[in-house]
């Protein structure tokens, strides 16, 4: 017999019981409803993992800071000269501990593949931001951008994501306190920094302007994003070596070695590693994707078990088909219906079955997608984000395993109808 003609039968057959069917194939749906749509959540969950990375920065960079040793007990504070002395020397030996200096610098700079350092110059010389649209003086942070994380912005532009010297980045949240009408009206307008001297005891001892370049804001793609107005390193090291007092060594709280290229970045990040604190932005997106795949695999999971139940549902209904034909089954092969050839008839009855509950499965989980623009307005992300993706090939690969299952669970069923005497099967009533 024709394995198309099988396949034919086996769909007329489930046909007649149509109840049992649609029943056994609703509880394959439940088990791919719910791993179909733990596959969606993943390849969403990557996608978006993925722009916040790329959005991040530069590939190339690996951020290093001072590796905080372990005091030893057996060591002892020595005594200054005078309690004042004493105090300066704790201090600074406590800050020593925790930021680099010239000489970590040139270390790093020493490092295979490694271009070129740039230290997070301190800014802290900065005691007010004052605007042109007002006059007023505001105590506000100023940071230095030290690398191409990609900034959603709200008006302006800036050339590779960097702003020049001269320039100056403020946030959205600023703009109407800072006296302009909106973000595009702020493009090309003045921010004067008034800058301490240590020299002069610590007092403002100029005042440097900046051109407004561009309004950044909020983004979802941007992590740990926190409204400041952002300057180049060029400034901000001017600003650091006026304000710097110059008796103290340099210290930098991080710094960003650049890399030759994307392929060396492990490489020098495990040599850097050995005497400091260093990552990549490929370390950022390992630890999100880990997170991403433990809260696939949980999902996963209840679908799985979900299928389980369904496995136990498709042998009792196959072992039930095969009880109620028996006397059909020995017809079959009184007519010369050889017995491997009813064995399949069995078991493509169970393929139709896993089929059709695969469809439906997937097919509601596909109708979930639709829900993207609310998932991604409750959770506050930004328009266009969605977290539930349908990847064709996991979603067929999908299909194609439940059938495969139930052919499996439909295994022994159809060997019970294989080895029926059709004698004794004609004799059943």
């Amino acid at each position: 017999m024709r394995r198309i003609d099988i396949i034919k039968r086996a769909g007329r057959n489930l046909r007649q019981s149509k109840g049992r069917t649609i029943l056994t194939a609703l509880a394959i749906s439940v088990g791919a409803f719910t791993i179909g749509l733990a596959l969606m959540a993943g390849e969403g969950g990557r996608l978006y993992t993925n722009s916040i990375v790329d959005a991040a920065g530069d590939k190339k960079v690996i951020m290093v800071a001072k590796k905080i040793e372990a005091e030893k007990k057996d060591q002892l504070p020595e005594y200054g000269n005078s309690e004042q002395d004493a105090g300066k020397n704790k201090e600074s030996a406590i800050r020593s501990k925790y930021v680099l200096n010239d000489k970590d610098l040139e270390k790093i700079r020493q490092t295979p593949h490694v271009k070129t350092v740039t230290p997070a110059y301190s800014t802290d010389g900065v005691a007010y931001a004052k605007s042109s649209a007002n006059g007023k003086k505001f105590a506000l942070t100023v940071a230095v951008k030290m690398d191409r994380t990609r900034a959603e912005l709200a008006a302006g532009s800036l050339e590779d994501f960097m702003p020049k010297p001269g320039e100056i980045i403020i946030p959205d949240d600023y703009v109407k306190q800072l006296g302009f009408k909106d973000a595009q009206s702020a493009i090309g307008q003045t921010i004067t920094l008034g800058v301490r001297s240590a020299a002069q005891g610590g007092n403002v001892a100029k005042e440097v302007s900046f051109k407004i370049a561009a309004v950044d804001k909020k983004s979802d793609t941007v992590l740990f994003y926190e409204p400041m107005l952002r300057i180049s390193t060029a400034d901000a090291k001017a600003i650091y070596e006026f304000s710097h007092d110059k008796s103290q060594p340099h210290q930098y709280s991080t710094a960003i070695a650049m890399v030759d290229d994307e392929s060396n970045v492990d490489a020098a990040k495990d040599v850097i590693g050995k005497d400091y604190n260093a990552y990549s932005i490929q370390d950022i997106r390992k630890a999100l994707l880990t997170m991403v795949n433990v809260a696939q695999v949980a999902l996963a999971g209840f679908g799985g078990l979900a299928l389980l139940a369904s496995v136990f549902g498709i042998v009792n209904t196959m072992y039930i088909s095969v009880l109620e034909r028996t006397s059909q089954i020995g017809l079959m092969k009184a007519l010369g219906m050889r017995g491997r050839d009813i064995g399949k008839l069995f078991r493509y009855e169970a393929a139709w079955v896993g089929l059709l509950g695969g469809l439906i499965g997937v097919g509601l989980a596909s109708l979930v997608t639709l829900l993207n623009p609310v998932i991604t307005s409750t959770l506050g992300l930004s328009a266009g984000t969605s977290l539930l993706v349908i990847n064709p090939l996991q979603i067929g690969l999908l299909v194609i395993g439940l059938v495969a299952m139930a052919i499996i669970s439909g295994w022994l069923p159809s060997r019970k109808a294989t080895k029926l005497d059709p004698i004794e099967a004609l004799r059943t009533e």
